[in-house]
């Protein structure tokens, strides 16, 4: 058998000659057979390991059984080489001369395939690693990542490996940036790499998936750029950390490596070796360099047998890796291929020289596919690639530990993987960080509560805050939920809240502006009321129809209650309320001041039109009772059938982003909107001539009646009533409910201000006014003033029949 030399691959080398050895010693195993090796040294070139194994290959191989009596013994299988991408060259060589080749060490997913089916593998291929990465990378919540692999086979497959991770988990992290280092232009483009992890300030997690020399030089520039505070995560272990000033930057990160299995004794054997010198000629020509590296280290103390025993175990863990095991289990399935092949062959080829040829003309390959035993990696059964579909691996964090005066950087494994339960943590990491704890690896930190991520590159992204009317409450997320209707986000776009109501309210400033309007009109009309009682037989109370003058004071108080009722929240209810109660005391209101003003006019026979004098019968309180009714039936005639058939209604508009606010609306079917209009119209026509009567009495003497106040006070009404309808018919909103109320007032504090204050004042103020001699005064100037108009004796003397 055969071997690919390489100086850090002593161990390997010593693992196989410790393998085949206890073979040839194992009578149940190979019986009567004995293997033997070749070791061949390829020195890390691809070059010089093709033209090795062709050498090699077209020497040994032999297919003439009389060349095998003149004592030339076959190549039965290749064991290695180290590399993958040497693995790749020499491919072709061993399926052109039907030779197997089975390594422990080449984990390239491009050997599972066809092309390479004479190529075996006892460690798992790098697919294994990969998802062991991601996961390790998703426990961290690590979403920014770089991975920089060396140019061949092995760094290429790698990286590849860990993107389509990526990609198969949704995005879960991202690979930000992707460099390959070529083996023939390594300084220059290592140096280049760390200058570009250097600008990549916010990459912290990277994984380095290389080996070798290229490894040892990248780590050195990271050194010389002083590139600190990242995570690295190796793919494997294959230096010495003897070099404190190279791989210090490592401390806190970690590698993976194959999990470290029983060594069957090995490393007794090479302590052994180590201490008996009579194997020095015996040994391979390279166990003299062995034995130098013991002899130094024990030269530089004193020679004591503990301190060569210290040197003997330094040496042999420097030897000594992970992949030990596997390559003897690739041994062994040699072993137990050729076993399978010996215990069924043909019988009657018995002689071992024809042994031996059978042995190699039979396809090594199919008798691969036929092993299937117990070995020191667990259970060895190749699939149609030569791969092995079980893998575990170990996660070594590296410790920087203080030693002497010195610090050095000490492996401890942490946890493990295995493809099965998968990641496993059981001992606490260190971190490089001032806080002991995992570092943060992403484009930018986790867009916050209210905003949403916007992509800018397959790996970055920007916080954008989510558009009025939308919220985000899960942070990180990449979308923005809409606020559904009569909802508005919140200041903090986290989440939707109900629209403010943009009605009057009594806490509002409008809302208390009103009630206090209100407050005072009430409390004068009270006064009012008061104070008539008071002066109840005096003769300006007299004069001023002072039971209408009462009744009018409470359709007024009842007027003032209507902005009350709009600052209420609307509802249907009180949408049913406030039509009415609005139409029904306006038409009061109107229908008293007009008897009012039917009864002044009767008194001084002032003519509303031309040729139609008012009879005193209409000065009588059942005639005038029968007015006022005859009035109301005909409003209610109206308002009945309105409200039966379509009555007002609460309805909500809803501002989008801004407000909401309800309002009544007086109707929602054409019939409602005609009676509507018609109730309307009939309260506008009876405050026309109510305001025509009160126009037409005017100069009565303002002592003696309130003729000339009360049609200031009915022009009020009716600008009041012009103002409110245009905006209720026109327009829909807040505002709305503030003409209202305005109007309301305006033409409450019309009639207190108007028919009330003035009499007020004679009452408390002028009290010498108030009396019936001043009152006859006014009376007889205003006869004299006027010819054509005579004072009613029914003014004195109310049984007197009207004059024709």
């Amino acid at each position: 058998m055969w071997w690919d030399f390489l100086t850090e691959g002593v161990g390997l080398a010593e693992a196989m000659i410790f393998a085949i050895e206890n073979i040839n010693n194992d009578l149940k195993l190979l019986r009567n057979i004995s293997l033997g090796y070749d070791i061949r040294d390829c020195c890390e070139r691809v070059t010089r390991a093709t033209r090795v194994t062709y050498e090699l290959l077209k020497d040994k191989c032999r297919t003439n059984s009389t060349q095998y009596r003149m004592g030339e013994k076959p190549i039965t299988a290749l064991i290695g080489p180290v590399y993958s991408r040497t693995a790749l060259v020499i491919g072709g060589f061993l399926e052109m001369l039907n030779v197997s080749g089975i390594s422990g060490t080449t984990t390239s997913p491009e050997l599972s395939s066809h092309t390479y089916a004479h190529m075996h593998r006892t460690v798992p291929q790098d697919t294994f690693l990969a998802k062991a990465m991601a996961d390790i990378i998703d426990h961290f919540n690590w979403s920014y990542i770089a991975a920089i692999g060396v140019d061949d086979s092995y760094g290429r497959n790698g990286v590849w490996s860990v993107i389509e991770e990526a990609e198969n988990r949704n995005g879960s992290f991202c690979v930000a940036l992707t460099e390959f280092i070529p083996h023939h232009s390594q300084t220059s483009n290592i140096k280049d790499t760390v200058t570009k992890l250097r600008r990549h300030e916010n990459i912290r997690v990277i994984i380095l998936w290389m080996y070798g020399a290229i490894l040892r030089n990248f780590l050195k520039e990271v050194r010389r750029q002083n590139l600190s505070g990242r995570f690295w995560v190796l793919s494997e272990i294959s230096f010495t950390l003897d070099l404190p000033s190279v791989f210090s930057s490592l401390h806190g990160s970690i590698a993976i490596q194959p999990h470290n299995f029983d060594d069957a004794g090995f490393k007794e054997y090479l302590k052994a070796l180590l201490s008996n010198e009579s194997n020095k000629q015996d040994r391979p020509e390279w166990w003299n360099e062995i034995l130098a590296l013991q002899n130094n280290c024990s030269a530089s103390k004193d020679n004591t047998t503990e301190y060569e025993k210290s040197c003997s175990h330094n040496v042999v863990n420097d030897m000594y890796s992970p992949y030990v095991p596997y390559y003897i289990d690739a041994v062994y399935s040699v072993a137990h291929a050729l076993d399978i092949f010996t215990r069924y062959a043909n019988t009657t080829d018995s002689s071992d020289c024809q042994q031996s040829f059978n042995m190699a003309t039979y396809d090594m390959q199919k008798l691969l596919s036929r092993v299937n035993f117990t070995g020191l990696t667990g259970q060895i059964l190749f699939d149609e690639f030569g791969d092995r579909r079980t893998a575990v691996y170990d996660i070594i964090n590296f410790q920087q530990v203080q030693e002497a005066d010195a610090k050095r950087l000490k492996l401890v494994i942490v946890g493990n993987w295995d493809v099965d339960e998968r990641l496993q943590f059981y001992e606490n990491m260190h971190w490089n960080n001032q806080t002991g704890s995992s570092l943060k690896s992403e484009c930018l930190d986790q867009c916050s509560a209210g905003t949403r991520k916007s992509t800018t590159s397959p790996c970055c992204w920007q916080c954008v805050p989510c558009p009025r009317g939308t919220i985000n409450p899960i942070p990180g997320s990449e979308s923005c939920i809409e606020c559904p209707r009569g909802k508005r986000s919140n200041e903090a776009q986290t989440e939707c809240v109900v629209l403010p109501l943009a009605n009057l309210k009594y806490s509002s400033a409008g809302g208390i502006v009103i009630i206090a309007f209100g407050t005072c009109g009430i409390i004068a009309a009270l006064l009012s009321f008061a104070v008539i009682c008071r002066f109840w037989n005096t003769p300006i109370v007299k004069a001023s129809n002072r039971e209408l003058s009462l009744v009018i004071l409470v359709i007024i108080t009842l007027l003032l209650s209507l902005p009350f009722i709009n600052l209420f929240e609307p509802t249907d209810t009180i949408c049913k309320i406030i039509y009415p109660w609005r139409y029904i005391t306006y038409n009061l209101c109107l229908s008293f001041l007009l008897v009012k003003v039917l009864r002044i006019s009767s008194a001084f026979q002032v003519p509303i039109l031309p040729g139609l004098t008012i009879c005193s019968a209409v000065t009588h309180r059942i005639q005038a009772g029968v007015i006022v009714i005859i009035l109301q039936v005909l409003l209610l005639l109206l308002l009945l059938p309105w409200l039966i058939l379509d009555p007002p209604s609460n309805m909500e508009h809803i501002y989008p982003d801004r407000y909401k606010f309800n309002e009544c609306k007086a109707y929602n079917m054409l019939g409602g909107k005609i009676l509507f209009l018609l109730t309307c119209s009939y309260v506008f026509l009876q405050m026309l001539m109510s305001a025509f009567c009160s126009f037409k009495i005017r100069n009565i003497p303002e002592n003696f009646s309130e003729a000339k106040r009360i049609a200031f006070s009915m022009y009020i009404f009716l600008f009041s009533f012009l103002a409110h309808h245009p905006v209720e018919f026109s327009m829909d909103g807040w505002y709305v409910s503030v003409v209202d109320c305005v109007t309301t007032l305006l033409s409450a504090y019309g009639f207190l201000c108007c028919i009330f204050l003035p009499k007020l004042y004679i009452l408390l103020f002028r009290p010498e006014l108030n009396t019936l001699r001043n009152i006859k005064q006014e009376v007889t100037q205003f006869s004299f003033r006027s010819t054509a108009i005579h004072v009613n004796p029914a003014f004195e003397n109310s049984t007197e029949q009207c004059r024709t």
